[in-house]
């Protein structure tokens, strides 16, 4: 379908536009508010029309807020939502905390959540905990299934307050003990002034109410690019608006007031606009249901700050990590994307499919950000935590292990191909992860030739390539590591306005990042250094 004017995507601006410009008080009168069934029959496709005109509108919103207010809209739970922290509608949602600690450092190998909660001051820390606790004993409010459970919940806290333990000894590499490796750099997450597309021109190409490009490339090069042209933009972008919590938790350190509440106010819009779509079924129960219970939980997750990353030694070393998925299955964040490549294609994917895909999924965003969370002391990135052993057998095995899962997933199901590609059409497009500088800027380093990547010859990148035979390309005129993110700015707004030319494309986009001497360059620190100006490395931390 067509990204172009469409009546859906018409009806979800006016929606949006309307909504920010009503104050949410009550209706003067009552007998004026409409039924949920009438509101809901308005956003069959027989009646969108209706809802362009100024009045109806109005209407309709006061009408939703009503109900909403009156406790009669279920927003992805069993029962309406019973506090302010499970109601996605009305919960200004603000991860950040006024704390000044300098974190908790070391933590004891062994230690518990609890024995680190009585020994810490951190109120973001805190914060997280008991959010998470609150969240979870009202879980019937945002949980009627089980894809995203209290249990995941919990493990996931677990994991992000426990992640600076069972600190490894530094590795070894094929060279033996490198001391380069404590001081790894890479560019930072702001836009670039020679990469970036000027945003004056960006926002017009893609544009969003709160113009922050970082949050832009997160809708538009993956959660709406998961649409793939096959649905109405505007129930897209209403997906990926419903999702704002999850950018407020990443990136709130680049909004000001006014871009956050907007990003708040938006994404609460978002949310009416896709449960009315859903009471009107556009969007199943399952599909809607599911999108809110992982907004829910990776807000929770967003209060997490690790105030010990001044303290903490540099460089490259494993932690504590139970498991791939701990809190990777939330916080990877894919599930807009899921919903809207399975609506799309009118198909949807079992649990276990999910799984795979999300472990995939994560391997190709946590390897592309190695350098720069390494920089940053970032812990979160599993790739990171589990270092163990032979630096470079590790991040050799990590490669082919990326492109095995993702052949893998590729296969099991078209929304897990279409979910796959625009994980890697974020990567490849969003200033954030610096694909274009650090694949350009590395430069092998010159004290010894490099170990040999089985990676590269093993077999693993021909079954991703077997696995995407059946995608069209674009060939040379598709996205590229090579090509920057400007000139693909302008190809990918062009070829996103067929279904076609859209999906050869975003597989292109695989084929490209994914190939493992690529991967290599962007993630082998022991070979390959990055030497440029790092900028400003506490930007969006």
């Amino acid at each position: 379908m067509s990204v172009g004017g469409s009546l859906r995507l018409n009806a979800y601006l006016a929606w949006i536009n309307s909504w920010l410009s009503i104050p949410p008080r009550d209706p003067s009168d009552v007998q004026s508010v409409m039924s949920i069934v009438e509101m809901a029959s308005l956003f069959q496709d027989e009646n969108l029309r209706q809802l362009l005109n100024g009045d109806k509108l109005k209407q309709v919103i006061t009408s939703f807020r009503y109900r909403a207010n009156s406790n009669e809209i279920l927003l992805g739970g069993s029962v309406p939502p019973s506090c302010d922290e499970t109601n996605i509608l009305t919960h200004r949602y603000d991860p950040r905390t006024d704390c000044s600690c300098n974190g908790f450092y070391p933590v004891p190998n062994g230690a518990t959540v609890e024995q680190v909660l009585q020994q810490s001051d951190c109120r973001a820390v805190k914060r997280m905990v008991e959010i998470a606790s609150l969240v979870n004993e009202n879980e019937n409010d945002w949980n009627p299934s089980q894809m995203f459970t209290a249990d995941n919940l919990r493990d996931a806290v677990a994991e992000y307050v426990l992640c600076n333990s069972e600190e490894q000894p530094r590795p070894e590499t094929c060279r033996g003990f490198m001391s380069s490796l404590e001081n790894i750099q890479a560019p930072d997450r702001r836009p670039s002034t020679t990469c970036d597309t000027e945003l004056s021109v960006y926002h017009q190409l893609y544009p969003t109410n709160e113009q922050i490009k970082l949050l832009t490339d997160a809708k538009y090069f993956f959660a709406i690019a998961c649409g793939a042209g096959l649905i109405d933009e505007g129930l897209a972008k209403a997906v990926a608006e419903s999702a704002n919590n999850l950018l407020i938790a990443d990136y709130c350190e680049a909004a000001n007031k006014r871009s956050l509440l907007m990003l708040q106010e938006v994404g609460a819009a978002a949310v009416a606009f896709l449960k009315l779509c859903n009471l009107a079924g556009v969007i199943s129960d399952r599909h809607f249901d599911n999108h809110i219970a992982q907004t829910m939980q990776f807000s929770v997750l967003g209060y997490y700050r690790d105030h010990s990353r001044s303290r903490r030694p540099p460089g490259v070393y494993g932690s504590r990590m139970t498991g791939l998925m701990s809190h990777r299955y939330i916080d990877v964040g894919i599930y807009a994307g899921v919903v809207n490549a399975s609506m799309g294609l009118g198909e949807d994917i079992t649990k276990e499919q999910y799984n795979l895909l999300t472990e995939a999924c994560c391997y190709i965003g946590d390897l592309v950000d190695v350098r720069s969370d390494t920089m940053r002391k970032v812990r979160e990135n599993v790739v990171l935590q589990g270092i163990r052993g032979n630096l470079c057998e590790y991040l050799d095995e990590l490669i082919s292990c990326c492109l095995r899962l993702s052949a893998k997933a590729i296969k099991s199901s078209p929304v897990s191909a279409i979910v796959i590609f625009g994980m890697c059409n974020w990567a490849l497009m969003s200033s954030e992860h610096k694909v274009y500088e650090v694949f350009h800027g590395v430069r092998e380093k010159k004290d010894g030739v490099a170990c040999e990547y089985v990676s590269a010859s093993d077999g693993s990148y021909q079954q991703l390539l077997e696995a995407l035979a059946g995608y069209e390309t674009l060939g040379e005129n598709g996205p590229s590591v090579s090509k920057r993110r400007a000139d693909m700015d302008l190809l990918y707004y062009g070829y996103r306005t067929s279904p076609e030319t859209h999906m050869a494309w975003l597989a292109d986009t695989a084929r490209s990042l994914l190939e493992p001497i690529t991967l290599r360059k962007i993630i082998d620190v022991v070979h390959f250094e990055w030497l440029g100006q790092t900028g400003d490395v506490e930007y969006c931390p």
